[in-house]
This record gives C-alpha cells, structure tokens and sequence, in this order.
C-alpha cells in the first residue's frame, strides 16, 4: 500500500509529520522541487495527493467537514483546505515519530517524579521505536532534511538521559556495550565518552577508561582543533587519581530532589554573553526581583521569560548583561546572546540571527533549514532538555522575541524590549527608572575617577543634572572629561548650554541618546508620529487628555490610546497627579532630540533623503517631511 515513488512518498511523509495541522501548497512545492518548481508544480502536486487517497484508501473529507473536525472513527482522512492540505490522524501514536515523542514525556514525567526506574524503561521502549535513521528510504528536500536532523537529534538527546539514569541506578555493566556502540557511532560525542569512561571505571578497568579519554582527545584535535570540555578533563583526572566510586551507586526510589535533566549537550556549550562593565552602579532591587524570579525552585513545567523595558539610554542592555553574568551557574548547558538591533535598524534578516545561533549550539549552517518557522523548531528542540539562558538585546516586536525563544522548561530568557506595547502577555516585566543624582555621580566618578581631586563639583552636579539620570548620557559627558585631561569641568557644561546637539550626540562606546531616540522614533507608526508632532510644535510641559484632544483633527476618538502608545515606546511620560486625573509630558532629553531631527527635515530634503511625513490618524491626509537619520544601532 505504501507509495515506492520517490514524490509521493516526499509528499506523504510531509503530510504526516506534519499531521493534524495545515501544510500549505506553497511548503509542498518548496519540499518537492525547492526554488525551481515547473511550470505544471499545482497540477503534478494535485496529482500526487489524489494518487495518495486513491492507494492508502483515504477518506477525502470533502462534505463540508469544518476545521478541526474528526474523521470517521479510525480513518485517516486527506482534507483540502484553503491554501493547502491536512492529513487528520484520530490516533497519531500510529506514527512512530509521534509514539516516540509521547513515550519520551512519559519517561521525563517519571524522572520528575523520582521514578528512576519506570524513567529508564519508558527511554528505552522510546528508542526501541527507532529501526533506522529518520526517514531513511525518503528523498527528502530542505523540510524533510530538517524534520531528519531535528528527529536524530532528539534522539542522541534521550540516548543520553537514558545512559545517565542507568548509571545512576548502577547498571554499568550491562551498558558497556550499548556504550561502545554509541560512541562508535559518534566519535566526537564527549558525553557518550564520559559515560563510557564511568562504566569502565566503575567495572575497575581504568586502563581502558583513561585509553578511552586519550582517542576521543586525539580525535577532537585532529578533527576539530579543540580540546576536550572542562567537565571530560574533570573526569580524567578523577580517574587518574583513582577518585570516584568504583563501584555501582545504590539504586535511588522514589526522591522528592531536583526534577533537572540529567542530560548534558552534545554540542560545545555556548558561552555568548558580553562583558560585564565593571562601572555598574545601582538597580539592586530590580536585580533582585530579576533573579528571584530566574533563580528560584524549578519546580514547574513553563520556561521562565523576564522581559526590561525603559526609555532610550537608561541602560536596558548592560542590565540584562550583568542580570546574566550573575545568573551564569544555573545555565550550565550554555548562555546564548541574541543581538536584534541589526534586524531593527535592516542590516540582517531574523533568520541570519537565529541561524548564528543555532551554529553556536554546534549545528552546521548546511544542516538547518532555511525559513525562519524550522529553524526556530530546531531550536526549541535543541534546548527541549537543556537549561540555557538566552539574553535577547533590543527587541521591537513579540513576534521577534517568540522566533528566538527556547523549548525547555530548564531555560529561561531575558530580554530588553524597545516598545512596552510588543511585550509578551506572559512571564514578569522590570521597569527601570532614571538613575537618582547620587547614583549618576557615582557612575560618573568611577569613569572619570582621576579627575576628581581637582573636580570642580559645582560643574560636574551641572553635568548629572543635565543627564537626567540617563547612563548612557552621564557615560557621554564622563567619557569625554577622562579623554581630555586638561579640560576642566566647567569647559564641558558651558559648551552643553551654548549646543545643545552637542549633549545628544556624544557617544558612549558605539552609540550617543541621538541614535538611540532616533531608531526608536523611525519605527514608530504613522498617527504616532503625527500626535508627536503635534506636542512637540507647543512648548508646554505638560498636556492633560482634553488639551491633547484639542489639537487632533475632531474625528479622532482615540486619543487616549495613541497617547498610551506614546508612554508605552518610552517617548512621553505620564504622570498621576493627587486628582487622579492623568498629565502627559515629553522628557527634556528626549525632546531636544526629536526637535533636532525634525529641524533638520528642510536640508535633508534637498538632498533626497526624507521620508515622507506620517499620515493623519483619521483621515489619512499627508503632513509635511520627516527626516529620519541613519544611526548607528542602539544597545541602551
């Protein structure tokens, strides 16, 4: 009954790895014929699914069966849909792909529950599912190569867990074999090693633990140019000296202790995060609520997800990293760094960012698939039993942050969100404030430390005053004062007053409040950006919600939400007077740089590089031009 066509079986094996769920005409032509499908792709593809109902006796589901709905008891049904095709399974553990994945819960369940032994017989009655390589006799395009990547890896995975709680309830015996065999599959595979090297050791033939130690050493070298990890050299030494037991461990019941996997990475694990900057001051209650939060009891089953928000400059990123750092020993399997302003700001693609991880978890660019869905599949399978921490830096949107999420329970992310409005609905959200006074000399005087005997205080309170309690800009202005020795304070404020641009676009490493405000305002839309100009060609400091209304065209009935929109991407601010009713106001700093960009629209002009102005927010008429600078990408 099985289809021997090389096709069909490519399009029935994409069916049902794909069961239940709509796999789209565009997917099938990808899989059968990649970027070159003929002209004939929809016709040849309509027949291939009429052979496959006609030859497996499917059922067409084609008498008005609504999305969802199920097939006649035991049958499997072949629906079209709109835009492609679903194979409906009733009983999708007639898959081996999918018995597989049930049988591996079910062992993870016991293993939480401390049940070592029903654990270890659930893993191996789910490799017993396996009686060759993923799809093996299936031509397989881009999908099917990375569904058969995902699927050995996840095998190789649970192979492992298997070995660890089978040493642990002291079958080292009987393993040895099964371990020889495995590494002989995988020369490079360290874990597989250590093991093997355990069981040796433990059955007392050192000797060919240690000789074990020395292939896998010459191989890694040789083949890699790397050494063996921290934890194999640990493990050498241990049995050079003769340390560790020799005999079998006593065969743990049922524990209340911790649920963590006890498999380890196949690949080298990622140690990605930034420096740390040694000049950090302040955020200590955020700190604390970040890592209480991440760093309690692991006890349940959902990946932890914090994510930081605040206004251009207040130090989002260096936050994160130092969050991160402190964090390190709980994510022994790796720490992951996702930079996304290069995606915000166009010079990469979402994809490119994630294919860098995933090459950093030691899968090769030519084994992963290439849209952007797979490879956050393969991914999250990466990491399912794997406790990593994932910082993802300046992200604009949710479904930015969904794509780089990772798939286990063990994992967590931290992320620093440019807009409040495109967070997540789920895990915990940090604020941070403006630094106090006393934090940003503090700040200041560990950056300019030697000039401080001979400070002018008067000048430098001046300078923490104009900051407004931003790092990034008492970076800046602190910077500039230790690169030039000779100036004294008071030089550095007079300048600031007579150019105010001057304060805006001095850098603090890479980036200056300029650039940063500015990639911010770019991604703003529309009726956004016209409510902003609007409150920026009045000078008042502050606005209440009816004098906001004033000043927008009288079919708008929205003004409430535009003007939350604006709090929510950090470019005004709102405040909650004693009569409760809410004032809005746009920052100094912030200010002056939108007021700088807009000033600068007439030259622009001339030289051909302005946008055209946002449109209204009701009637959709055009307002005048806009200019948005390239900068260089944010990081605060």
């Amino acid at each position: 009954m099985t289809p021997s066509a090389p096709k069909l079986r490519q399009v029935l094996a994409l069916l049902v790895l794909n069961a239940n769920s709509l796999v789209t005409v565009d997917q099938l032509c990808e899989e059968l014929w990649e970027d070159h499908p003929p002209l004939s792709a929809l016709t040849t593809l309509q027949t291939y699914i009429y052979q496959l109902r006609r030859r497996l006796r499917l059922a067409t589901g084609q008498n008005g069966a609504p999305f969802g709905s199920r097939p006649p008891h035991g049958v499997p049904t072949l629906l079209t849909r709109v835009g492609g095709y679903e194979l409906r399974l009733q009983d999708k553990q007639s898959v081996d792909a999918y018995r597989f994945e049930l049988l591996v819960e079910r062992g993870k369940a016991h293993q939480r529950g401390g049940a070592l032994e029903e654990a270890a017989r659930a893993l191996k009655e789910a490799l017993d599912v396996w009686r060759g390589a993923a799809l093996v006799d299936v031509s397989s395009g881009r999908r099917l190569s990375a569904w058969s990547t995902q699927l050995e890896e996840r095998r190789k995975n649970v192979l492992e867990q298997r070995f660890s709680l089978e040493l642990e309830l002291g079958r080292h015996h009987v393993l040895l074999d099964e371990l020889v065999e495995a590494l002989g599959d995988h020369p490079t595979h360290e874990a597989f090693a250590g093991q093997l090297m355990r069981a040796l050791h433990r059955c007392g033939r050192r000797p060919d633990a240690l000789e074990v130690f020395r292939t896998i050493r010459a191989r890694l070298v040789d083949e890699l140019g790397l050494e063996p990890s921290l934890q194999l050299q640990r493990l050498h030494q241990e049995v050079l000296a003769d340390r560790g037991a020799l005999t079998a461990p006593a065969v743990r019941g049922r524990t209340t202790g911790s649920s963590a996997p006890q498999s380890r990475p196949v690949a080298p694990r990622p140690a990605q995060l930034p420096h740390d900057v040694s000049d950090f001051v302040g955020r200590k209650r955020e700190l604390a609520q970040l890592e209480t939060f991440l760093g309690g009891d692991w006890a349940g089953t959902g990946m932890r997800v914090v994510e930081v928000h605040g206004p251009p400059g207040v130090g989002k990123s260096a936050f994160a990293i130092r969050a991160a750092h402190r964090l390190r020993p709980l994510f022994p399997d790796g720490q992951l760094f996702v930079d996304l302003s290069t995606v915000g700001d166009g010079k990469e693609q979402l994809t490119d960012v994630l294919s860098a991880c995933l090459s950093a978890c030691g899968i090769a660019r030519e084994k992963q698939p290439t849209g952007l869905d797979e490879l956050s599949r393969l991914f999250r399978s990466w990491t399912a039993d794997r406790r990593v921490l994932v910082v993802v830096d300046d992200v604009l949107t949710a479904s930015q942050l969904r794509a780089v999420m990772p798939g286990g329970a063990g994992c967590a992310v931290i992320a620093t969100n440019r807009y409040r409005a495109h967070s997540l609905s789920t895990g915990r959200k940090i604020v941070l404030p403006a630094l106090s006074t006393e934090e940003s000399l503090q700040l200041y005087d560990r950056i300019a430390q030697d000039r401080r005997p001979r400070e002018d205080r008067t000048a430098v309170h001046e300078l923490i005053g104009m900051s407004e309690g931003l790092p990034l800009v008492v970076r800046a202005v602190a910077g500039r004062l230790a690169d030039r020795p000779c100036w004294p304070a008071r030089r550095l404020v007079d300048r600031l007053r007579t150019n105010q641009r001057l304060l805006l676009e001095l850098p603090a490493g890479t980036q200056s409040l300029m650039s940063t405000v500015a990639l911010s305002y770019r991604h703003l839309p529309g009726p956004s950006q016209e409510l902003l100009h609007l409150l920026l060609r009045r000078n008042r400091p502050r606005w209440r919600i009816d004098e906001v209304r004033a000043l927008l065209p009288a079919r708008t009935d929205d003004t409430e939400t535009l003007l939350e929109y604006l709090v929510d991407v950090h470019l005004v601010q709102e405040f909650l007077p004693p009569d409760g009713e809410p004032v809005y106001a746009v920052p100094a700093l912030t200010r002056q740089v939108l007021l700088q960009l807009l000033s600068g629209a007439g030259g622009a002009e001339k030289n051909g590089a302005v946008h055209s102005g946002p449109a209204d927010p009701v009637a959709g008429r055009r307002t005048g031009p806009v200019t948005l600078v390239k900068t260089a990408a944010p990081g605060a």
